[in-house]
């Protein structure tokens, strides 16, 4: 599989157009799919979008219609008036020269019949103008006037209408996409090994979830509308002006491609801008997880000021990258409407010249302002695409990241097991980046019998913890083979493998939720009988019988509202309902004291009746007992036997037990 694309803010803000629209098709292309499901509701939004873009059309005509017809009795058609009261004065005025005054009048008498016949050839070049439609006798009269004014609200209603269609429709796929998105990401990221959370920013993962999912959608959504409405639009609106007066039209147009320039002027600008505070929201992101996360650790340092300051520094300049976004935004907006403007004085100076009348020119005026808005909406698609374009390649990268650990297409699933392991040579390193990294584990052999109760020692880093993670398959093992009741886990499905395996770690970690929900979560279809049965096995009655709420109780973010034994408690709970036939204790009680100690204690030999238990301890007293212990050093087996086999024959065990109990005696007697 080839590496997904994924862009850095950094290297977006230093690619050219060209480059950036090319990385934009590949982009949308893969968003386009998410509208397949919904491609029916996609294609009439279009097609509703089309109607919404023509009905400009319709608005410039009717307002014509209304304008010439309301404006009738103000204005009369005769455009030659000044020059027929010029020449009833000339008429009134004395003889000149020698001329005689019969010859004068004659002379004026033929201009004015030709000033007749001008108005006539000009009402005929002028059909869509309902003066010159309309009876003699319907001009002016008040029920038409009434008729032309009720029109004026039904065309915006038409035309508000479609338009509103348009979005709805729109915003319907638009939100289901949104949905889809954030899904697919959230199960991609969920797939995800250890090996990738270890590499990963928590706050990254909820940033791209979250909020570069919906970034994607919006804008997939805006440049699907935009670009077919918009285009539409402004050629239904040219059309009109076009066939009401085309060389108005095309003087105020003149200057029309010359709003292109402000668009390739500061898209660069426009382009880093955004960038650079979509990497500051990101990183606010993962500050605040962290800090929320870690707050104990926050507030034992003292450090609440400390990371104020560092997130108002933060704040303060996303808040400066985003006016910087915005400005330049606007600026192209207000530039692309200075440029325009001349254009309408160009067609002011040509009316006025051509003496065009006040009803067409309102016309052709509304027309051309009609014009500017879709003109400045489709002069921003290439910025507001360039500012999210970061945003759609992370979450392709997230989707399309490959799984360090990933089903076989043959995989079974794993039936219920006696909880039989066998480790077969089994060696694995840690992606850690390096040409030869360090063998976590090495040459690994063990058979575990079912039933039997198995411990892991050994000083930090022999690899006790990475075993544990290769039995649940968190990794996949680099050589050999684990094999539970003979069937090697890289041939089941990862969920009936991990159905077969409970878990008791000494980090309790609880969700923030009731006691309830945090025992239910070892087995969803649990009945509340069920769950009672297996709090009381785990001593969970005890404390929770002094909450008011009982079960209902929320036990805060990662369980803070509760104890460390409280929480441990609940968590053993958990895995008794979990009840599967293999059991992982990680430390189970390493951080308790001796009172709860004893009480999780006896909770543990309850759950680990008939299961195969394997326990990581770094106190010894606590895995005395077990059939198997298992001494471990530098990734490898030191020796296995029992706790009186081992003082026997293992220095390294020898050495542990000795730091632990402080003995004088020597080992000989201790183990007598």
């Amino acid at each position: 599989m080839s590496k997904p694309i994924k862009v850095s803010r950094k290297d977006m803000a230093k690619l050219s157009t060209a480059e950036t629209m090319a990385l934009a098709k590949n982009t949308y292309a893969k968003l386009f799919r998410y509208i397949k499901p919904y491609r029916m509701r996609f294609v009439l939004g279009i097609i509703v979008s089309v109607f919404a873009g023509f009905s400009n059309f319709l608005l410039i005509q009717g307002m014509n219609v209304v304008f010439s017809v309301v404006l009738e009795k103000n204005e009369k058609v005769d455009h030659s008036a000044g020059l027929k009261n010029f020449m009833a004065r000339l008429n009134e005025m004395p003889a000149i020269s020698d001329v005689p005054a019969a010859l004068q009048h004659r002379q004026a008498e033929e201009v004015s019949q030709k000033i007749d016949k001008f108005n006539m050839g000009f009402n005929k070049k002028h059909p869509w103008n309902p003066a010159y439609l309309l009876p003699e006798a319907w001009r002016g009269s008040f029920g038409l006037v009434v008729a032309a004014c009720v029109l004026v609200p039904l065309i915006f209603m038409l035309r508000g209408g479609l338009t509103y269609l348009a979005n709805y429709l729109m915003m319907w796929v638009s939100i289901r996409i949104l949905y889809d998105l954030r899904n697919d990401t959230y199960k991609a990221l969920l797939a995800q090994s250890l090996g990738y959370y270890s590499r990963a920013k928590v706050g990254n993962l909820v940033q791209t979830v979250f909020n570069q999912a919906r970034v994607a959608q919006q804008n997939l959504m805006t440049l699907s509308q935009d670009i077919v409405q918009r285009p539409v639009a402004i050629a239904s609106i040219l059309a009109a002006l076009l066939h009401n007066d085309w060389r108005f039209t095309l003087y105020s147009l003149i200057v029309f491609p010359l709003c292109i320039l402000p668009v390739v002027a500061i898209g660069r600008r426009v382009r880093q801008a955004g960038a650079q505070e979509e990497q500051e929201a990101g990183q606010m992101m993962v500050q605040m997880t962290e800090c929320f996360n870690g707050i104990r650790v926050v507030k034992s340092h003292a450090r609440e000021d400390f990371e104020l300051r560092r997130f108002k520094d933060s704040n303060t300049k996303m808040n400066k990258l985003f006016m910087r976004y915005g400005k330049a935004l606007e600026l192209v907006g207000m530039l692309v409407e200075v440029v325009a403007s001349l254009g309408v004085g160009v067609g002011l100076f040509y009316a006025w010249s051509s003496g065009i009348n006040a009803a067409k020119f309102i016309t052709l005026v509304g027309g051309l302002t009609q014009i500017y808005p879709h003109s400045k909406a489709l002069s921003r698609i290439q910025l507001v695409m360039q500012k999210t374009i970061v945003a759609t390649s992370n979450i392709f990268a997230t989707l399309e990241e490959p799984h360090e650990v990933e089903d076989a297409p043959d995989a079974k699933v794993l039936k219920r097991t006696q909880g039989r392991l066998s480790f077969k040579n089994v060696s694995f390193a840690y992606k850690t980046g390096h040409k030869d990294p360090r063998l976590a584990v090495n040459g690994i052999n063990l058979e575990m019998q079912p039933g039997k109760f198995y411990a892991f020692v050994g000083p930090t880093g022999a690899g006790k913890s990475t075993l544990f993670a290769l039995i649940q398959r968190f990794y996949d093992v680099d050589g050999g083979s684990i094999e539970i009741d003979g069937q090697d886990v890289r041939k089941v499905t990862q969920e009936s493998l991990r159905n077969q395996i409970g878990v008791v770690s000494q980090d309790a970690f609880l969700f923030h939720d009731t006691i309830r929900f945090n025992i239910r979560y070892g087995r969803l279809d649990a009945t509340d009988a069920e769950i009672v049965a297996a709090a009381t096995q785990a001593h969970v009655q005890d404390f929770v019988a002094e909450k008011k709420e009982g079960y209902d109780t929320l036990v805060g973010d990662g369980g803070g509202n509760l104890s460390g034994g409280q929480k441990q408690r609940v968590t053993i709970a958990r895995a008794i309902l979990r009840n599967a036939p293999i059991l992982l204790l990680d430390e189970a009680t390493s951080a308790l004291d001796t009172e709860t100690e004893k009480i999780i204690q006896e909770a543990i030999q309850l759950l680990s009746k008939g299961k195969t238990v394997i326990a990581i301890a770094h106190r010894l007293s606590t895995i005395l007992g077990a059939d198997q212990i298992v001494v471990m050093q530098n990734g490898g087996i030191e020796s296995v036997g029992t706790h009186q086999e081992l003082l026997q024959k293992s220095e390294l065990y020898q050495r542990l037990y000795q730091l632990q109990f402080q003995e004088s005696t020597s080992w000989g007697e201790e183990s007598e």
